[in-house]
């Protein structure tokens, strides 16, 4: 009789049965480790986000909802991206984040054959929030708060508590009654998986980043990025514009500069916007060197050895006041320099002297 239960209760056949409502926890509120040393913050903050970043794509024209694929398959380029199911809504509950998924003839049968009883969201990290905060043992760690659900994936193998299993076991041996779906005893743990990304990219918070380049305030949403995009591409093309005339008006002054070397003014132009450095460098070598002025005019320089010889005779001051009056009467009726009126002051006293 044992040996009769025994064979019974191995060949029995075992279903498992969806929640029938059709809506799966798939991310508790909480903060959680994950193999990178980063904290994942799911919280209230993190869950509007995701459901506002859903709404929003689900309003484009023939959205098909997210995708629900077999062990994070289609994160691989090799694996086939098989659906299991589709996620058509989201909830945020008292408890997490809810998803209304739609299953694939495949993902029923995961789900209804025990195959698998898992989920593990997937965020890319440049989808979240990122800081760096002391943990509970007072290590400084990177802090990741999701604002948008990329994907889920059906797992057996989650490293993340707290959330209820995707179906609950209903047992059927020959002659036993049916079992409805069991207590929360069947504890599970989801695992939560970052979508990986390049290497440039896996310490960059793209959305915060994108803000800071751009002057806008945190909570500046799509349009308000969109509109200051515009804005500096617009500024970016007359600046451009502005910097295309300069130099269209430097080479024309470059043009003028050297006219007596140039012979073709359209070759020597395009030259000059295209290497003004070197172009100038080649018209100068062009150009016959400057004679050098002389070190020495004896001309211009030449020395009053007159005033200089120790036997000049001493000059006579009342004369020189005689010249310099006369200067002055010149200068003011003639309207002339000082220099002149002083040389013709000078000429009337040797003429009245010669006389």
């Amino acid at each position: 009789m044992r040996f009769l239960n025994f064979f019974n209760i191995m060949n029995s056949t075992t279903t498992f049965q969806p929640v029938p409502d059709g809506w799966f926890h798939i991310a508790p509120h909480g903060t959680f480790p994950h193999p990178t040393s980063a904290l994942q913050v799911i919280d209230a903050e993190a869950c509007e986000a995701m459901l506002g970043t859903f709404n929003e794509e689900a309003r484009r024209p023939n959205f098909p909802g997210l995708l629900v694929d077999f062990d994070h398959a289609s994160h691989d380029p090799a694996q086939p991206t098989t659906a299991a199911g589709w996620i058509g809504g989201l909830e945020h509950r008292g408890d997490g984040l809810y998803a209304q998924i739609r299953w694939s003839d495949l993902g029923h049968q995961a789900l209804t054959g025990g195959r698998y009883r898992l989920a593990s969201p997937v965020w890319n990290r440049a989808d979240c929030d990122q800081w760096t905060a002391a943990a509970t043992d007072g290590r400084e760690v990177m802090h990741l708060r999701p604002r948008r659900l990329d994907r889920l994936a059906l797992t057996n193998d989650p490293n993340l508590p707290g959330l209820m299993p995707l179906s609950n076991r209903r047992e059927k041996v020959e002659g036993k009654k049916e079992k409805g779906p069991t207590s929360g005893t069947d504890s599970v743990e989801p695992t939560f998986s970052l979508n990986p990304l390049p290497l440039h990219l896996q310490n960059m918070n793209l959305r915060t980043e994108i803000i800071q380049q751009l002057h806008l305030p945190g909570t500046a949403g799509v349009p308000e990025m969109v509109e200051a995009l515009r804005a500096q591409t617009a500024e970016l093309a007359a600046l451009r514009n502005r910097c295309a005339q300069f130099a269209e008006a430097q080479v024309e002054s470059d043009l003028e500069r050297f006219a007596d070397v140039i012979t073709n003014r359209d070759v020597v132009r395009a030259q000059l916007l295209a290497n003004r450095d070197g172009t100038l460098a080649l018209l100068n070598a062009l150009r016959a060197p400057e004679i050098p002025a002389p070190l020495h005019q004896p001309r211009l320089h030449r020395p009053n050895l007159h005033l200089l010889s120790p036997l000049a005779p001493e000059p006579d001051s009342a004369a020189a006041r005689k010249v310099a009056n006369r200067a002055r009467q010149l200068q003011s009726q003639l309207k002339i320099g000082h220099h002149a009126a002083f040389r013709m002051a000078e000429g009337e006293a040797m003429e009245a002297e010669t006389a």
